[in-house]
């Protein structure tokens, strides 16, 4: 259980009761008290109950937020809690509900989306109007609540990375990350909210990388320039203060904790695993300050904090190296330097457990950035198809669930890669020419026939993994404008196949490059260039022996609210009834019968 002061000043005397029971001043409960906040210390292991206060590094703001492990739950049960301040005469108080999930082989519902933000000023608690707000982030949380099919809410959600984008708001991210909480409470104090880090949680502030306050001379305007631009250890402070997730029993090489950076669960027959993928990617695209016009002045905030330009904060084997596979153009972790990659090695680690283990029929990954888009926004990243992909597809993940394009897309499954110079640099870095070919890695289609289960399109996921990219819950800059090939009209994706580069100097101004290549995509399946919105529901059933799962995914499309278009990205919608597309995924499920069986293609990898 996860709350959060409202303000900057911490609660006097905070207080967790919960019970299988509505609870009553007779019937008051399990009590737990928190102690006094300690700052965000990711050397210490966490406590059963805890407070933890953080110090924004560019506005100089203290939050707290307020934790408790409840580990003695039972399954398959209802509880409820209250929430206290403790102040006197009269505390502040919440109440909610939430269910466990169920034990052994049982159906369950899930929902999922990504890039969520912030209301708008008329629906945003603090009537603010942030950077990437816009009401349908308020519809968005509402759906999950009332999906459209009428089925009644998920057991949980999963948020796919850039909750808020309180990074954008540089002077005002405790602010950002208020209205956010506000909004997804009216929603997460009934279930639980299973985020994933994207780009946009990575923040400015004051801090070198591991998250230790600068110390260069000078005092805090020094501490840009000197390399101390974090806010928080890997510029997460904001989301690590707020979010007490899994512990996936990693310490870093920096001594810190990463606990909630990744993290894996299981629900019924489903393994579940949450990735940071900001530690693979190339796409250098998290906090950055660049300007183009010579001699510009850092930015400077109002703590005294000063970003010099050409300045960002990128993550990319922050938990340990990688280093080249050239036989299978693949990224595996490198102890050359005795610091492997350490979400890699756990990442294999658990997804071989999870195959090993009878009990789980499927797995599904949620992370932010995309191995397979289309959109012409962000594209494709080589570092994922490099890094991860590889383990996709020896484990045989089922489904990969993603978010950092504002739109809709599903693949067709995919297994191994197409070998060859499938690649054209269009947009050349300054050592790349214009035309030359590249190894994309691109994903090799299995089939793009899909069999029939009742009178629904199924996806045999044994053969190959579909991504679905979800990033369309509530962001105001909508991407659902698809690559084609003009001469061809088929599919077609920007992809980045290095860090970005940057030209210039302080004198002359700096440049970022974006991605610099582009392949066909024979792997898109299904977009929706129409709503630039929406959000899935996946409903689990285990049938009645193992290796029978099937997830049932429906995809309800939201298109924008009234105003979208305007300033304050403001107004209704009505939420749909019926989804766009509805789909089933399942291993083995082309062989059974019933299902009509398709012809497959054979991997070249």
């Amino acid at each position: 259980m996860s709350w959060s002061a409202p303000g900057s000043i911490p609660q006097p005397a905070p207080e967790l009761a919960y019970s299988t029971a509505p609870l009553t001043p007779g019937r008051p409960g399990r009590i737990i008290p928190l102690p006094e906040p300690q700052p965000l210390d990711l050397t210490r292991p966490h406590r059963q109950a805890e407070a933890i206060s953080f110090t924004d590094g560019l506005n100089g703001q203290a939050t707290y937020h307020y934790h408790v492990q409840l580990t003695d739950l039972e399954p398959g049960t209802r509880y409820y809690y209250r929430v206290s301040d403790g102040a006197a005469p009269e505390p502040s108080t919440a109440f909610g509900s939430f269910e466990t999930a169920p034990a052994g082989r049982a159906r369950f519902r899930f929902s999922s989306f990504g890039d969520l933000a912030t209301p708008s000023w008329d629906r945003s608690e603090s009537g603010n109007q942030w950077y990437q707000s816009s009401d349908n982030a308020w519809y968005a949380v509402s759906a999950v609540e009332e999906p459209g099919d009428g089925a009644g809410p998920p057991l949980f959600h999963l948020m796919n990375g850039d909750l808020c984008y309180a990074n954008l708001d540089y002077e005002n991210a405790p602010g950002v990350w208020r209205d956010f909480g506000a909004n997804v409470s009216r929603s997460a104090r009934n279930r639980p909210w299973m985020p994933a880090l994207g780009n946009h949680e990575t923040e400015f502030g004051a801090c070198d990388q591991a998250g230790r306050p600068g110390q260069a001379p000078g005092g805090i305007a020094a501490q840009g320039a000197a390399g101390n631009y974090w806010n928080g250890p890997y510029g997460y402070g904001h989301y690590l203060s707020r979010f007490l997730l899994p512990d996936n029993g990693l310490t870093n090489y920096d001594g810190n904790h990463l606990r909630g950076n990744f993290y894996a669960f299981r629900v019924g027959t489903v393994q579940f695993i949450s990735l940071d993928a900001d530690d693979v990617i190339y796409q250098d695209s998290a906090a950055s300050y660049f300007r183009r016009e010579p001699d510009a002045p850092p930015m400077v905030t109002s703590s005294g904090a000063a970003i010099p330009n050409g300045t960002s904060t990128y993550n990319h084997a922050y938990t340990g190296d990688l280093k080249m596979s050239p036989a299978d153009n693949a990224a595996v972790p490198d102890g050359s330097r005795g610091r492997p990659n350490l979400q890699t090695l756990w990442l294999e680690r658990t997804l071989a457990r999870a195959r090993r283990d009878p009990d789980v029929d499927m797995i599904v990954v949620f992370m932010h950035q995309c191995a397979l888009s289309s959109a012409r926004a962000n594209g494709s990243d080589l570092g994922i198809r490099r890094a991860w992909l590889p383990l996709f597809d020896r484990y045989e993940v089922d489904l990969v669930l993603c978010g950092h394009e504002h739109n809709y897309e599903r693949s067709y499954p995919v297994r191994g890669y197409d070998r060859g110079a499938h690649g054209t640099v269009v947009n050349p870095h300054p050592d790349q020419t214009a035309g030359e070919r590249i190894d994309t890695r691109r994903p090799h289609v299995v089939t793009t026939e899909p069999v029939t289960v009742g009178d629904l399109p199924g996806w045999d996921t044994q053969h190959g993994t579909v991504f679905v990219v979800l990033g369309c819950g509530g962001s105001n800059a909508p991407s659902n404008n698809y690559g084609t090939d003009p001469s061809t009209g088929a599919a077609r994706a920007k992809v980045t196949t290095r860090r970005n580069a940057t030209t210039g100097s302080q004198a002359t101004g700096f440049r970022r490059y974006g991605a610099d290549s582009a392949e066909e995509a024979p792997w898109s399946a299904a977009t929706n260039p129409d709503d630039p919105y929406g959000y899935a529901v996946f409903d689990v059933d285990p049938g009645e022996r193992p290796g029978e799962t099937t997830i049932t995914m429906q995809f309800f499309a939201v298109p924008a609210v009234s105003n979208q278009a305007g300033p304050l990205h403001d107004g209704t919608v009505t939420l749909p009834e019926k989804p766009y597309e509805t789909v089933v995924f399942g291993r083995g499920i082309s062989r059974r019968p019933g299902c009509g069986t398709r012809e497959l293609s054979a991997t070249t990898a």
